[in-house]
């Protein structure tokens, strides 16, 4: 852990929708108490999804407009502690990797919202607050 502080990581394809938003989310509810990071498994960089950046700037009150794209080949998978998929296809590559120890990458089912529209977005987000509670109380972060 770095400085006393648990390390996520949350990882979609793109890193330009979901896990930017869950990043946000997660830095919104846990504060200083975790060190968040995203990352995509092919991102290229770029900004965050326009719908992503309404949805969290409307819904949350949290902006990630100055969010950029990376890749998780730009961290060292299994310094985190938490390494979160946003959908099964991620997890099971991110395990195929076996990079990061089982116990320590969780799965999630939030489809990708990408050329869906706002709503999507907005139910994505949704997916990922409620996902978001789960591995909080599971990993007793709560305050």
């Amino acid at each position: 852990m770095s400085e006393g502080r648990l390390r996520i990581l949350f990882v979609c394809y793109g890193n330009i929708c979901r896990s930017p938003m869950a990043a946000g989310l997660a830095r919104l509810r846990l504060g200083g108490r975790a060190e968040v990071a995203s990352a995509g498994t092919g991102a290229s960089g770029g900004p965050a999804a326009e719908d992503a950046v309404l949805v969290m700037k409307l819904v949350y009150k949290v902006d990630i407009s100055d969010h950029e794209a990376r890749s998780i080949t730009d961290y060292d998978l299994a310094s985190f502690d938490e390494v979160v998929a946003l959908d099964l296809g991620i997890y099971s590559y991110l395990k195929g990797l076996r990079v990061v120890p089982e116990d320590k990458l969780c799965g999630w089912d939030v489809d990708d919202p990408l050329g869906r529209g706002y709503d999507a977005f907005k139910e994505a987000a949704r997916k990922i607050e409620q996902r978001l509670g789960q591995l909080v109380a599971r990993l007793a972060l709560d305050a």
